[in-house]
């Protein structure tokens, strides 16, 4: 058991490694958050989405039980409380940078690769997730008097039988329907995209 978490803790930290946060190195970012900075919070919540960490009280014991990540974090005593905290003052729009950063260094390592076999080459599926929150807290994502929601539409690139990613994802309230979202997606005349019949017909 032992070896399998030692295993699992640097599989994290080699993920953690590749992740583009050089911009966030700048100290005026985290003026006044000592304990806590803004690359190490967001490391710490990529490390709970890899690791499947499913609150803040396991993200604190997960983080009391892994000593190596915590150095690659750089990070000492950090409680659920602290990452609520941080992790509400944080812009969402540093997070889709990142985001935007990885899928280039992605695309850029998947550049040779030719799609599917058989004359399907590129490929790539359209599909929104809708995420519902809470009543009283998320009023601004109102849809109707018992439900708020936002949604997740995405575009996930499948540039080899092997290899599938997504490349584009586009966030909004639960209002928005698939098919509006459907000119921000499909965009690429040399790509075969597959959808549900939410999404309208469309040439590009």
């Amino acid at each position: 058991m032992n070896n399998k978490s030692i295993g699992r803790e640097m599989l994290i930290c080699q993920c953690l490694s590749l992740l583009p946060t050089e911009d966030f190195d700048c100290p005026l970012i985290d003026y006044g958050n000592y304990k806590l900075s803004t690359k190490s919070l967001l490391r710490i919540f990529v490390s709970a989405q890899l690791d499947k960490w499913s609150s803040y009280a396991h993200m604190e014991e997960k983080l009391r039980a892994y000593p190596r990540l915590c150095k690659e974090l750089d990070i000492k005593d950090i409680s659920g409380s602290q990452l609520s905290r941080r992790i509400n003052d944080l812009p969402t729009e540093w997070v889709q940078k990142i985001f935007a950063k990885v899928v280039q260094k992605i695309k850029q390592l998947t550049d040779t690769c030719k799609g599917l076999p058989s004359g399907i080459g590129k490929l790539s599926i359209v599909d929104s997730t809708e995420i519902k929150l809470p009543e009283r807290l998320c009023d601004w994502a109102y849809i109707s008097k018992d439900y708020n929601s936002v949604k997740m539409h995405t575009r996930l690139s499948v540039v080899s039988p092997n290899v599938a990613f997504p490349d584009k994802i586009l966030p909004s309230t639960g209002t928005v329907s698939d098919s509006e979202s459907s000119d921000a997606l499909i965009e690429e005349n040399d790509t075969t995209y597959v959808m549900d019949r939410a999404y309208p017909s469309k040439r590009t």
